[in-house]
């Protein structure tokens, strides 16, 4: 049974991965100047957030919405690790405090009790 979990949780968290993925497809497209480009990175955008729904369907299946949706906060850690890798954005102390409350808050909905 444990297993199964791990699969579920693995799931909720690629959901979530492939949707902070269409912020970043919008990001790019928002800075370029060729129109070809910006359409291809919308592009991108969408169908991200094509897989991405199709994927949260399967989630819905799995998880109550409650434990599903206060999952979601980890979008911002994942956005914040973007924007460090892909756009050389500093953090600063608070957006490790605030990922820290976030990740703690999910801890704290998803634990049994």
């Amino acid at each position: 049974m444990e297993g199964k979990k791990i699969r579920d949780y693995c799931l909720l968290y690629l959901a979530f991965f492939i949707y902070s993925a269409s912020s970043v497809c919008a990001k790019i497209a928002a800075g370029q100047d060729v129109f070809v480009r910006i359409i291809v990175f919308i592009g991108l955008e969408v169908v991200c957030l094509g897989m991405y729904a199709l994927i949260w369907q399967q989630v819905l299946k799995r998880f109550s919405l409650v434990t599903a949706m206060a999952s979601k906060g980890v979008v911002v850690i994942f956005n914040l690790i973007w924007s460090v890798l892909l756009f050389s954005e500093s953090v600063t102390v608070w957006n490790l405090v605030g990922a820290a409350v976030i990740i703690g808050g999910i801890w704290v909905v998803s634990s049994d009790g």
